[in-house]
């Protein structure tokens, strides 16, 4: 199997994307413009990191972000949003991690990390979790507001690589798997 029937089997399809509530729009803008949803390697790539580097970032609508940043760059749209599924509650401890040390080299911040207090919600009060959240953020500190960037800079960039290397590898397999039946046939 092709490296683009892969891609073109993993990804969700324009006509998927118009029958998601909230990205109607986009199922309709990506029929018009094909180059943003074609399974090219370069463009699927960079769809994904773009896709992962929004997403590392704690925003309520990182799909649409993903989405909004990939048209922009050109980029494949269908990866940027599947990338975005890479962080969610189970990848959010390590990618977290990676933030906070991020946060802690560039700003020389050195000692013992001190833990926030327990996130306290009051589940029957909607209006009071924001407030809360964003006390616990602030206790946190400027560590990871400055490390989750760079860690969406340095994962983007590590699964660009990924990708790319792991197409090219797919192709150069199949290549190698056409060349070797060409030989038996003479």
């Amino acid at each position: 199997m092709t490296a683009t029937r892969i891609a073109k089997r993993l990804l969700p399809s324009p006509e998927s994307l118009s029958q998601t509530p909230g990205l109607r729009w986009l199922g309709a803008y990506l029929r018009e413009r094909p180059w943003l949803w074609v399974a090219h390697r370069r463009r699927v790539a960079l769809g994904a990191a773009l896709g992962l580097a929004v997403g590392v970032i704690p925003l309520p609508t990182q799909m649409l972000m993903a989405a909004v940043v990939a048209i922009a760059c050109r980029a494949n749209v269908a990866a940027a949003i599947a990338a975005t599924w890479l962080t969610n509650p189970l990848t959010l401890v390590p990618i977290w991690g990676l933030a906070i040390f991020l946060g802690r080299q560039v700003l020389g911040v050195h000692g013992p990390i001190s833990a926030p207090s327990e996130l306290a919600l009051d589940w029957g009060e909607p209006g009071s979790w924001w407030p809360a959240v964003s006390q616990w953020l602030s206790q946190l500190g400027a560590p990871l507001l400055v490390g989750l960037p760079l860690a969406g800079a340095v994962l983007g960039t590590a699964l660009y690589i990924v990708v790319y290397l792991g197409w090219w590898a797919v192709i150069r397999m199949e290549r190698r798997r056409r060349l070797r039946e060409r030989e038996l046939r003479v």
